[in-house]
């Protein structure tokens, strides 16, 4: 009777294995395949994953691309990016502060996703391509998923225009999406050929 258990829960705990390691090979197929986007307006271009469901936003100043378990299952992860001009082109056009575009973007985050107990963990000046950027990682409990997420976000201001680029995932899921992002963001070209 003790090897019957024995090997009942051996084959349970194999079958465990297999299917985390089923899983962790779905998810690199989704995030290994990439295309290149490339925005008309702004110029710019950026490798997004093919796999993954996308769709244009911010008026056409940006995209976004999301992904869950499976192509179409529900999203636990997204990554979106967008171009936004500091003023018109004729106006004479003051620097861009990114940490107030930062405190911006926190400030949305808590009003229209209802983020509570938000946490900075990580904020950092840095230069992106010989321009001023501005990263930071944080995390925050969502109250309609009641689910921790984290997003990291980096800004940065080029020729009076601020992109930025972020990534908003469940906790449990940064190693998957976090690798992910790091390759869409050292992908970026401002100054985009046609």
């Amino acid at each position: 009777m003790y090897g019957w258990r024995k090997a009942l829960l051996c084959g349970l705990a194999f079958s465990s294995i297999l299917a985390a390691w089923g899983h962790g090979n779905f998810d690199q197929k989704l995030d290994r395949s990439w295309k290149r986007y490339r925005n008309d307006e702004f110029g710019y271009c950026v490798s997004i994953p093919a796999r993954w469901v996308k769709g244009e936003a911010f008026e056409g100043a940006g995209l976004y691309v999301e992904t869950g378990m499976k192509k179409f299952s529900r999203p636990m992860g997204a990554i979106d990016f967008e171009a936004m001009a500091s003023g018109p082109k004729d106006a004479r056009i003051l620097p861009v502060n990114l940490a107030e575009s930062l405190q911006d973007h926190l400030s949305g985050l808590q009003k229209f996703e209802r983020a509570e107990r938000m946490e900075i963990l990580e904020k950092r000046e840095m230069s992106v391509q010989g321009s001023a950027g501005l990263f930071t990682k944080h995390r925050y409990y969502d109250p309609q998923e009641r689910a921790t997420w984290m997003e990291e976000v980096l800004f940065v201001n080029r020729h009076d225009t601020v992109y930025r680029f972020e990534l908003d995932c469940r906790l449990d899921q940064i190693e998957r999406f976090a690798p992910v992002f790091e390759h869409l963001v050292g992908t970026v070209q401002f100054d985009c050929a046609n």
